[in-house]
């Protein structure tokens, strides 16, 4: 089964590499800056934002992975590695690019907040339908982790969002 999941995880890393900001290389504001005015770096900010939502992620995740796909959170045949490296990179990378590319925080809205959540559970979806299948073998289950995923991860998201728009550093008064 895992020779045949080869293409499967070669076309996961594929994914992951186009989905990293095409603006990366673009100068960010310098961290003085961003001080100045209250704000991380887009590069920081994103970094913090990715550690807070994977650490949760990949709890729920591997908890899925228990149920769904009849493995072991720790011996699990190399999922908590793919899962944890693979979100992590397509996080990282969707977050970037939403912060460079996207409405500043303080414009976040219901609105913005739904429509970037949209956007990232596509890819996420996509990503967790391929390790489903690579470490199942089951198209059923493999969809299965998605359907569950998705529900869960969609929460997470959501809220890890709403707190760092509640909890993000802020311009002082004038």
């Amino acid at each position: 089964m895992l020779n045949a999941a080869r293409p499967l995880a070669l076309s996961l890393v594929a994914a992951i590499l186009v989905t990293t900001p095409a603006g990366a290389q673009q100068v960010a504001p310098t961290a003085a800056a961003a001080e100045s005015a209250g704000t991380l770096p887009v590069w920081e900010r994103t970094l913090y934002k990715t550690l807070t939502y994977q650490a949760v992620a990949n709890l729920s995740d591997l908890a899925l992975y228990n149920v769904l796909l009849g493995g072991t959170a720790v011996a699990g045949g190399g999922f908590f590695i793919a899962n944890a490296a693979s979100a992590a990179a397509l996080y990282y990378g969707y977050e970037y690019t939403w912060q460079t590319l996207g409405p500043p925080p303080e414009e976040t809205t219901h609105g913005t907040i739904a429509e970037k959540t949209i956007y990232y559970r596509l890819l996420n979806s996509s990503r967790n339908f391929t390790l489903g299948y690579t470490f199942s073998g089951s198209v059923a289950v493999a969809a299965s982790f998605v359907a569950a995923n998705f529900l869960t991860d969609t929460v997470i998201f959501v809220g890890n969002e709403y707190a760092w728009d509640v909890f993000r550093p802020r311009a002082a008064a004038q």
